[in-house]
């Protein structure tokens, strides 16, 4: 199934990714060790369908240089990190050398029974303002529907 969006067909792959992004992204921000904002096209979460779909909708329909995408971990401290990280390698198909340092946090209520916190990391404006625009142009049907649309600041 397609929506139709400022004239151009949207699939529900297409849809689900870019409302991903919006509600699980990391938005653009200022860095003080930078002049400009940084523009990352980040996600983060714990469950792995939400994680491919993201990374699907990335690949298929974005069109990224899938050699700048990276992917970062969160666990706890007791859990396994070599099962997890070759677990997440396995979901995204992102090679271990393109992970950066995995974060181990305090010991957690669940240990060895979590799979982690991944992050998903791409750093382009060009796809930012891309996504950014894609969401303003979702918001814009929604709007024309009767529904509220918000800004993204």
């Amino acid at each position: 199934m397609y929506y139709n969006i400022n004239m151009k067909k949207l699939s529900l792959r297409q849809i689900v990714g870019i409302t991903i992004w919006w509600t699980e992204g990391t938005k653009a921000y200022k860095d003080n060790r930078w002049p400009a904002l940084v523009y990352p096209v980040d996600v983060t979460n714990t469950n792995a369908d939400v994680i491919k779909s993201f990374l699907e909708f990335l690949r298929k329909d974005i069109g990224i240089n899938e050699t700048r995408l990276k992917l970062q971990l969160q666990i706890h401290y007791g859990d396994n990190q070599k099962e997890i990280e070759k677990y997440w390698s396995e979901v995204t198909k992102i090679p271990l050398e393109r992970f950066t340092k995995t974060i181990i946090r305090p010991k957690g209520n669940k240990v060895g029974k979590s799979r982690g916190t991944c992050k998903i990391r791409y750093s382009d404006k060009a796809t930012y303002l891309k996504l950014d625009n894609l969401w303003k142009n979702v918001l814009t049907l929604l709007d024309k529907n009767g529904r509220a649309a918000g800004n993204r600041t």
